[in-house]
């Protein structure tokens, strides 16, 4: 990769972390509170172009994200302009090519959550979350077809496949404890490392009743 000429600008984040509560959120996470933003996010292509980045591990140009994905260049540089307008993306380096000086982007590492006490939010958030875990159910798929097509493959090599549904009681601090680490787990791992794949993950729950009678049990206290 040529040597970068130019340090990126830096980071413009309008939103701020915090959740419903007003709990300052991890650093890595990124909450939209707008309609607007909301937009910005909520297309397919530019939530495929945030997927590619991540996944990609490296800074890469609008000519190269366009080559995945197969679409014009001047498009990606079209999203990449509106994504890094809500701090989802962010300019690496500049470096000439050939005579031309050419812009590396990256994502800015950073988890999407949605400002839950805003109700006129709930028709694209429902859009975001539909976009979302459909990428990642295709993606499964692909993977797990792949390994089963490999005769000589062991469950061993299928690391980083997983499909887990079901019920868990919880209690109200256990559940926005498991919130917490859940957000803390994938800051924490959000940047490549020698060993270490990408893993495209959808994280989804809800509850499903009202809290039983209250007692005097060891998670109550």
């Amino acid at each position: 990769m040529p040597e970068p000429e130019k340090s990126a600008a830096t980071l413009k984040n309008p939103a701020k972390a915090l959740d419903a509560a007003g709990t300052p959120l991890p650093g890595g996470v990124l909450v939209l509170h707008t309609q607007e933003e909301l937009k910005i996010f909520v297309n397919p292509q530019r939530m495929r172009l945030v997927n590619l980045l991540e996944t990609m591990g490296e800074p890469a140009t609008a000519k190269a994200l366009a080559d995945h994905l197969g679409i014009s260049a001047s498009s990606v540089k079209h999203h990449l302009n509106k994504l890094e307008s809500i701090g989802l993306v962010e300019v690496d380096h500049q470096a000439h090519i050939h005579g031309i000086l050419a812009t590396y982007y990256r994502p800015t590492a950073r988890t999407v959550v949605f400002d839950q006490t805003n109700a006129a939010l709930r028709p694209l958030a429902q859009l975001a979350v539909e976009h979302s875990m459909q990428q990642v159910m295709q993606g499964a798929l692909q993977a797990l077809a792949a390994w089963q097509a490999d005769p000589a493959a062991t469950w061993d090599d299928a690391w980083g496949l997983l499909q887990s549904d079901g019920v868990m009681y919880l209690t109200q601090g256990e559940a926005l404890a498991l919130r917490r680490q859940i957000l803390d787990f994938l800051e924490s791992h959000k940047a490549p490392r020698p060993g270490a794949a990408p893993i495209h993950f959808g994280v989804v729950s809800y509850r499903a009743g009202e809290p039983g009678p209250k007692g005097d049990t060891e998670n109550e206290k």
